[in-house]
Parts: structure tokens; sequence; C-alpha cells
């Protein structure tokens, strides 16, 4: 799923990342996203101003695009999200309430720029680990480790919102109307089974 990266948004968001990777710029953004989960997807890292001075390879699968003097990384953002044929599979990456406003109204599914670099870091401490167990132990008595479950991102959390169908506020709004009216919401006089009810 391709990301849309707002990097100035991201590169101003302080306290998260761990000291030895804290301070970013936008090459060392681009070589901690291709150290992560997010390595195979196709990238683009939208940056304010021109690129005088600044990275332009690509590095894999991540491309930078800077918004130029007569723009903004915002408006370029904007312009890929109406430009996109299939919003809901491309991901935006941004705190910016006006670009997020603008994504949910395609319907692109979003991640905030603080939790973007949480799951960032995750990984790149991950990477720095060596295998070991759920308990950190050395696995002994022979019992097998507990394989250790990230979280949801907020990008899987929308794909299953609309696998689901939750993210149609109709269907949402019947599906309250349903539990609502449900057997657990008897009076409690109500001794019927529920196959009786």
């Amino acid at each position: 799923m391709p990301l849309i990266i707002d990097v100035n948004n991201l590169l101003h968001v302080t306290g998260i990342l761990p000291p030895e990777i804290a301070g970013l710029d936008e090459s060392g953004l681009a070589e901690l996203i291709g150290g992560s989960r997010f390595q195979r997807e196709a990238t683009c890292l939208v940056c304010d101003g021109p690129a005088r001075g600044r990275p332009t390879a690509d590095l894999g699968s991540i491309v930078f695009h800077y918004a130029g003097s007569n723009s903004s990384a915002d408006a370029v953002i904007a312009q890929m999200v109406d430009g996109c044929s299939a919003p809901r599979r491309m991901t935006v990456v941004t705190s910016d309430r006006a670009i997020l406003k603008h994504a949910k109204r395609r319907r692109c599914p979003t991640i905030s720029a603080n939790e973007f670099l949480e799951i960032l870091a995750r990984d790149h401490a991950a990477a720095g680990r060596g295998p070991r167990n759920a308990r950190g132990g050395s696995g002994a008595r022979g019992s097998k480790a507990r394989p250790q479950i990230d979280p949801l991102t907020q990008q899987q959390i929308q794909a299953w919102k609309v696998y689901f169908g939750l993210d149609d506020p109709q269907k949402l709004e019947a599906l309250k109307l349903s539990a609502r009216e449900g057997p657990a919401h008897r009076k409690p006089h109500d001794r019927r089974t529920p196959k009786q009810l």
C-alpha cells in the first residue's frame, strides 16, 4: 500500500524516537523507513521547499518529492490524494488537520505522525536485538518462546473497518441499534434463553 508522508510534520515531532536516532533529517527518515516494516512499500516523502542541497536520490522504493518555492507539501499531498484512482489503497502519514480531513474525505487510510514514529522506533529497536523468547530468558526447559505481536497500526485498523463495513456511517448506526435491542439488553425479568428469543 503506497505511503504519502508529510515529512516536515514528522520531523517536528519530538520525544518519541530514542536519543540515538532522534533529530532526523530527510535522509535519516528515509533510512529509518528503509529498515522498517514499510521497506517494501512504495513511499513518497513530500517535503516543503526546493530540493537544492537536499537528498534527491531514490532509496529503494522511497522517493523524495519537493514542493518547490511556489507551493507547499500540504498542497502537493492534497493533489496526490485527489489524483489517486484508488485512494483507499494509499496511506497518508501526517498529523496536519487539514490534510487529514482531505484524506478522510477521499477515504484514504491515515497514520498520525506520532504513531508512525512509534512504529519506526519499535522496528529500529527490534532490528538491534538478537533472538530471545518473550520472557527474556534463554528458552530453558525446552519451552517455546511466544512470538511478540505488535498492536495493529492505524492502517490495519482502517483496513478491517472497510472489510467489515464499519467505515459506512449507516451500517455502523444499524449495528449500534441492533446491539441496543439485542438479547443482552432485555429486561432483567426476561428469563428466556437465546434460542427462545
